[in-house]
């Protein structure tokens, strides 16, 4: 079962590889629609920005721009519907992003996605999976993107009724409405428990995934799932915070799921061949662990064919031959044509041999002879055969040779 599940792990990770580049524009196509209908849902005072094109055109830009483009049209679209509303509750807001936006590019670029993600994923009471995978890719930054997202998102919910109010370019009326905000923020306390919970469940997380110990990751998941649902019912027994229990266990446990599905997405690790090493250098000594990944092949399948089929475009069959007594040949012929096709009448050798002489050098003292050209050759004066008067002279030489060496 678990080489079955690796096999497609490994099976999706080649696929995903190979369109990465297309699937990725989609996912945040869809997921920048997801956004921008929320926002219209929620406070949809312009109908100028609920129609279909401005949506598919922003959902269009985020896809192909960084995370933070998609965060400040969402911020820019809040913005517009706020101020069609109200002059000077657009003019709060726009203060109060600018500040939000400038600290989380600064210090937080890559998870600002949160911040847009929690508002949209709390409408399914999904948004508790964004801590424990926050804690499980990120550092302890990712508390500030996090903490903005549960601002904006009980910020909607916050102006949308003073919002809806007709209030007069007055000094009173205006100082009145910010205050109003103001107070309804600070004393919210489902947002700043949820800002705290959520924060702890990071840092939790972080934590433990730190550690040296096998399986750290695993753990780490669960530990974060077990601090959330304990984090929201001490609130809900101290605080007096309303919250449904058995949706927050049950959403808690399949966010959990989730972040551990991203999890053997990202990495799988074999704890039973695990290695330790011990080295030092001139200012420390070092203890290191090394736990490898899984990587498993893919199995090869072999098809066999056993009818073969569409053979240039036709089809057929295999047909066995046999011996028909009755066939007849279409065009008749004579056997004797055949027989005296089948007699060769073999040249005579004799022919053969006169044409091929065999070839016996003059002398075996001049071999570059062979290479020289006929015309050459005739100027060459032939090599008289040695004399007896010089074979006698050698063997001489050949005794003098051996008395020395025998001296």
């Amino acid at each position: 079962m678990i080489t079955i599940l690796l096999e497609i792990r490994e099976i999706i990770l080649k696929a995903y590889q190979k369109v990465r580049f297309i699937v990725n524009p989609v996912v945040k196509f869809l997921f920048s629609l997801l956004v921008f209908s929320y926002i219209n849902q929620e406070i949809g005072f312009d109908a100028r920005f609920t129609k279909i094109t401005i949506v598919l055109a922003l959902s269009l830009i985020s896809a192909i721009t960084p995370a933070g483009v998609l965060v400040l049209l969402a911020m820019v679209l809040i913005v517009l519907h706020i101020y069609t509303a109200c002059n000077f509750l657009a003019i709060l807001l726009l203060m109060i992003f600018i500040i939000m936006y400038v600290a989380l590019l600064r210090f937080s670029p890559k998870q600002i996605i949160a911040v847009v993600a929690i508002p949209m994923l709390a409408k399914y009471n999904l948004h508790y999976c964004v801590p424990i995978l926050m804690g499980s890719i990120s550092s302890p930054v990712g508390i500030l993107p996090t903490i903005g997202g549960v601002a904006l998102y009980h910020i909607l919910d916050i102006v949308k009724e003073p919002a809806a109010r007709e209030v007069e370019y007055k000094m009173e009326e205006v100082v009145e409405l910010f205050t109003e905000v103001f107070d309804k923020i600070m004393a919210d306390k489902p947002m700043i428990i949820m800002m705290v919970v959520f924060s702890i469940v990071i840092a939790v997380v972080w934590f433990i995934r730190r550690f040296s110990f096998d399986y750290a990751f695993e753990i780490s998941l669960g530990a974060g799932v077990m601090v959330n649902i304990l984090g929201f019912l001490i609130a809900d027994l101290k605080y007096d915070v309303t919250v449904s229990i058995g949706t927050l266990i049950i959403m808690s446990l399949v966010s959990g799921v989730i972040a551990m599905l991203c999890d053997y997405m990202k990495r799988v690790l074999d704890y039973t061949a695990v290695e330790r090493v011990q080295f030092e250098d001139d200012d420390y000594y070092y203890y290191v662990k090394a736990v490898p990944k899984v990587n498993i092949s893919l199995r090869e399948m072999d098809v066999k064919h056993i009818n073969r089929r569409s053979i240039d475009g036709e089809d057929y069959e295999y047909e066995e031959e046999t011996e028909d007594e009755d066939y007849e040949p279409d065009v008749p012929f004579d056997r004797r044509d055949m027989e005296e096709e089948d007699q060769v009448t073999p040249e005579p050798a004799a022919e053969a041999e006169e044409d091929v002489k065999e070839y016996t050098p003059s002398s075996s003292k001049n071999p570059f002879k062979l290479l020289m050209k006929p015309k050459d050759l005739q100027n060459v004066k032939e090599e008289k055969e040695p004399s007896e008067d010089y074979e006698e002279e050698l063997i001489l030489e050949d005794e003098d040779e051996t008395e020395d060496t025998e001296k």
